[in-house]
Parts: C-alpha cells; sequence; structure tokens
C-alpha cells in the first residue's frame, strides 16, 4: 500500500515550470480514483469562486452576494443583499453545481449614528456597558464611508420580521426565475465565458429534471379509532381532537406556578384544559396553585419547598422569554427534583381564539411527558427496534458534549429505553454507544421476554467527513453490543442509517392539472435518481426524504442482510420515517 503526501500549491513552488505540468500529470496518473475526484472538485470549485469574483460579487462567508442590486427597507433602515449558496460535488451522472437564492440582512446605517441612538435609549450611566455588549463582537462591513451593521436582534420584532419576509421569502417559481437568471448572467458575461471556455467548462442553461415518487400517508390509530390524514398538510392537530389517546396516566397531584398579573390568563388556562382533557381521556384533577414573585430566586424557593409532596408534574407559566429563566428552571425540575414539567410563556395565554388549541397541545405533551401513549402507526416489520442516536453540542456555553441513545421497547414504538454518555468537547462520535446499546437490549429482553430479530439504526448529526468515523468506530459498536447478548443471537435485519439534514439541495415540482407551474415537492417524496453524491463507500445508498416540508438525506450505510431486497428495506425505513 503506498502512501501519498499531498501539499499545497504554495509548496511545491522549487519544481522548475518546465517540469510542473509533467510533476501533476505523474502525480495524477499514480493516485487512487478518489483523490482525482477529490482534486478535480477543488478545482472546479476554485474556477467557480472566480467566475463569481468577475461578476461583482462579495464574499460573506461561504457565499457571494451582490451589493450592485441592494433591496432596501427604509422603514427599518434595512438593506437586503442577494446572494447565492453554491457547491460543485460529483453526483452519480456528473459533477454538478448546487445552489440556491439566499440573502444577507444588513443594517443601512453608521456606527456613529447606531451609537447615537443608543445614548438616547439607554442614557450617559449605562451607555458604555451596553455599547460594549452590543458592537463587540460584530461583523461589520465598509463601503467606502459607509458602514453595514451584521446580527442586530431583530427577530424578536414581529413588524421588522414580517416586512423582511415579502423579499426573502420567494414562490417555488420566483426561486427558479433567480437561478435561471443567475446561469444567465454567467453565461452572458464575457469575461466570466472566456474563463469558462479557457478550462473547456459550461452550464445547462436548464435545472435538473428528476423522478420521484411520493409515498402514501399512513393510517393513525388512536385509542379505539384510526383515520387518515392530509400528508401535504402535515398536520394531525384537527384529527387528533375528541379522540381518546392509547393510554394516558391520570394527572392527580400536579402545580401549576404564576405570578400575580398572570392569575387571569392561567384560571383561563385550566378552565379550557379541563375542557380539551375530557375528550383526549386525560382525567385531571384540580391543581395547586402557587404564586410567585417575578423573579428567579422566588420561583425556585417556590418549586422546591412545594416538592415535598412530590408532584405527579408541574405546569410553570412564565412572565417572559427570558432564556436565562427558563434554563434555571428546567434544569431545577431535572437535576435537582426529577418532575415531568411543562413551561409556557404567559404572552401565549393571551388570545383566547387561540387558548383551546394551545390547551390542547399542553395536555398531549404532559401526558406524553407522563409516559402516555398518544398515536401509533401499523410497523410492518415485526419484532423490530428502532435505535436514534445524536448528540448535543454546547457552542455558547463551551461546556462537555453530550451523546444520546434511544430506543423503543414495544410494537407500537411507544414505549422508550433512554441513555445519554458526557463527551469531550466538540466529540460527535460516541464512545459510550456499546454500554448504551447494550442497556437497551436488555430492557427490551426484560419487557418482552426476547430479544428483536430486526434492528435499525438511525444516526444524526454526522458529516460526510464523518462516515468513515461512524463505520469504523460506532458501527463496531453496535456489532460489539450485539454479540454480549449471546453467541446465538444473531438479528435477521441490522441496518444503520445516518441522517443528513443539513443539504443544500433545493427540489422543486412541476404539476399539471388544476395548479400547473412550479410547486414545492410534496411532503413524502423520495428522490433515489442522479442527485445522490458519489463516494468511495460501496456498501452506501443515498436517499433523499422530504417530511414536514424539510428534505434530508438517508445514507444506508451498513446492511447486514443478504436475503432481504435492498428497495424493501429502504421502503421500511422510510415508511418509518414518516
Amino acid at each position: 500500500m503506498k502512501e501519498y503526501h499531498l501539499t499545497r500549491l504554495r509548496h511545491c513552488r522549487t519544481v522548475p515550470k518546465n517540469k510542473r505540468d509533467r510533476y501533476c500529470k505523474d502525480m495524477e496518473n499514480d493516485l487512487p480514483s478518489y483523490c482525482l475526484l477529490f482534486q478535480y472538485v477543488l478545482k472546479f470549485s476554485i474556477i467557480f469562486r472566480r467566475i463569481l469574483r468577475i461578476l461583482n460579487m462579495q464574499q460573506i462567508g461561504r457565499n457571494y452576494y451582490n451589493p450592485s442590486d441592494p433591496l432596501n427597507i427604509p422603514q427599518h433602515r434595512l438593506t437586503i443583499w442577494p446572494g447565492y449558496t453554491t457547491t460543485i460535488l460529483q453526483y452519480e451522472s456528473s459533477i454538478m453545481l448546487c445552489t440556491d437564492v439566499s440573502h444577507k440582512v444588513l443594517r443601512s446605517e453608521t456606527v456613529l449614528d447606531f451609537m447615537g441612538n443608543l445614548r438616547q435609549q439607554c442614557g450617559n450611566q449605562r451607555f458604555p456597558e451596553i455599547c460594549a455588549k452590543e458592537l463587540i463582537g460584530l461583523i461589520v462591513l465598509t463601503k467606502g464611508h459607509r458602514h453595514f451593521l451584521q446580527d442586530i436582534k431583530m427577530r424578536a420584532d414581529f413588524n421588522i420580521m414580517k416586512d423582511l419576509s415579502t423579499h426573502t421569502r420567494l414562490t417555488p417559481e420566483q426561486r427558479e426565475g433567480r437561478l435561471n437568471r443567475f446561469v444567465s448572467n454567467i453565461q452572458r458575461n464575457a469575461d466570466a465565458q472566456a474563463e469558462l471556455d479557457k478550462w473547456g467548462l459550461n452550464f445547462d442553461k436548464q435545472l435538473l429534471n428528476l423522478t420521484s415518487r411520493v409515498l402514501p400517508g399512513e393510517r393513525i390509530f388512536q385509542g379505539p379509532r384510526s383515520y387518515e390524514y392530509n400528508p401535504r398538510a402535515a398536520d394531525l392537530s384537527k384529527e387528533m381532537c375528541g379522540v381518546p389517546l392509547i393510554s394516558s396516566p391520570p394527572l392527580n397531584n400536579w402545580l401549576v406556578f404564576h405570578t400575580r398579573r398572570n392569575g387571569n390568563e392561567t384560571q383561563s388556562l385550566l378552565q379550557t384544559l379541563n375542557k380539551v382533557s375530557g375528550p383526549l381521556g386525560i382525567r385531571i384533577q384540580r391543581a395547586v396553585m402557587i404564586m410567585y414573585e417575578d423573579h428567579q430566586e422566588s420561583l425556585l424557593r417556590a418549586a422546591s419547598f412545594h416538592n415535598i409532596i412530590v408532584p405527579s408534574s408541574e405546569l410553570v407559566v412564565l412572565p417572559s422569554n427570558r432564556k436565562d429563566k427558563y434554563d434555571s428552571v428546567k434544569k431545577y425540575l431535572f437535576v435537582d427534583c426529577p418532575t415531568p414539567s411543562q413551561c409556557v410563556v404567559s404572552r401565549t395565554l393571551s388570545r383566547p381564539q387561540a387558548l383551546m388549541t394551545v390547551a390542547t397541545k399542553i395536555a398531549l405533551q404532559m401526558a406524553c411527558k407522563m409516559g402516555g401513549e398518544l398515536w401509533s402507526v401499523e410497523i410492518p416489520l415485526k419484532q423490530l427496534m428502532i435505535v436514534g442516536i445524536d448528540c448535543y453540542h454546547d457552542t455558547i456555553g463551551g461546556k462537555r458534549s453530550i451523546g444520546a441513545l434511544v430506543a423503543s421497547l414495544n410494537q407500537s414504538m411507544s414505549r422508550k429505553f433512554s441513555k445519554c454518555v458526557l463527551q469531550h468537547k466538540g466529540q460527535e462520535i460516541m464512545d459510550g454507544l456499546k454500554i448504551a446499546l447494550t442497556g437497551a437490549l436488555k430492557d427490551y429482553l426484560k419487557f418482552n421476554n426476547s430479544l428483536p430479530s430486526r434492528i435499525i439504526v438511525y444516526r444524526d448529526g454526522v458529516g460526510d467527513g464523518q462516515l468513515q468515523g461512524v463505520v469504523n468506530y460506532e458501527v463496531s459498536q453496535i456489532i460489539d453490543s450485539v454479540k454480549s447478548m449471546g453467541h446465538d443471537y444473531v438479528p435477521k435485519l441490522s441496518v444503520v442509517v445516518v441522517v443528513k439534514k443539513r443539504i443544500s439541495s433545493r427540489f422543486f415540482a412541476h404539476i399539471n392539472g388544476n395548479f400547473p407551474g412550479m410547486n414545492n415537492v410534496k411532503n413524502g417524496a423520495v428522490l433515489q435518481d442522479r442527485n445522490t453524491c458519489k463516494t468511495d463507500e460501496g456498501n452506501r445508498t443515498d436517499t433523499v426524504l422530504k417530511l414536514y416540508n424539510h428534505s434530508f438525506f438517508c445514507f444506508l450505510l451498513r446492511n447486514s442482510s443478504v436475503k432481504v431486497h435492498l428497495e424493501y428495506i429502504t421502503n421500511q425505513i422510510l415508511v418509518i420515517c414518516v
């Protein structure tokens, strides 16, 4: 096996000019195919970035934006730069450009103007502290003598977000027009076309056409009834109303915390909860209402004093959506005094017309947190265990990462086993996977008096560069945990599926009939044709699935079953996703 030492181009200047081409050709002939593939994609990316600069587009982060065609919102002193996200990758059929429309929102005011407005709002005494808090760490873009401030807190202002959405939320036809115009600008620019001709490259004039299939909607089983729902809307709230749940523990001894000024909203919520809980089959007794002062210490003191009676659940009405107050309450009710809890902001309860919907969702969440079973779907595979793995990274606090595993224990997938493992800061590959999965298999054996004959593992949160680590390290732990249950235990079907939600691909649907033209892809659409990445993983099968208005990739990374057809496995995996 040969070793290849790849260096940057600037480190190759010692090679004479007349020998550089020969050196590169010899290197290309000697490198493996996947190294050459990476080299070509890197070259094409460099060429395309050069073309974007020829079009006078400016790079901000990883994307490029057009400052010469801004969209101004003068009432909020905002400027929007239109731009594009671009990625060049090798797909199954050929090397393709994956692009989508992007927008950069900027404040169209100078730093001096911003500081002057801040001084008027907070006064001279608090100005230095607040000014440093608001400005330090921000990105300031300069254009001549004008400055643009990024990342100012705007999401809390409803009017600003509403005006921004009129420019940034595009229909499928508008998005297609922007992308086609982008490619047309490249082809009409003489300098950009000359750069492409020099390398023998060209872009198609139209978007890539693909063939997809749409999974049918699943039938929902809830209590004594079963019903169908509209998969296009991806919402079960209307169908669930008035139907008893599969099972729900009674809410007998529970506490409600509220401030003095939120007493009326809390009383209205409790009355509405009594109305909606009966048809759902949730038995709710009268709650013990506890009033606390509007500060963090008073709430924690009230919770610690009344938790002596060991309540079955707690409902906390918060006066605002401050993150520190919510975090302190949840930390106490999770760590110091583990109790099922539900928090709600008082502003959510201030709209009487939406109180019935809010109360229904709160009742369902509280029932689920206490171990209730809401609804289920028909699982075609019998004696099946579904395992989900993910990692949490505290990017703000810089604390240790946490790996988590959740596994199903019954046929309806409504009983769960969960396990958390502390890891190093930023670590994604899970160390304690063997111990966690072994504990899940033991609980499954205790619950069913038999081990699962089929195991499907969903792994979330890993990128393309970490797939080999999943194969070498995590899959081996899964195999070891299965072997630890006995030498005669061999599951019939053992599949590892890597789910990747952060994808740059954007899909549209050409629909004929009552609403012809370009539309969004329907929920449940599955694409397995020419849009999947080509890698050196011979046992990897890629699928794109759209659910609940979000698209994600499913990588079938390992399949230990030889007798079961690959398409059947893929269909069952996608049905379980739905």
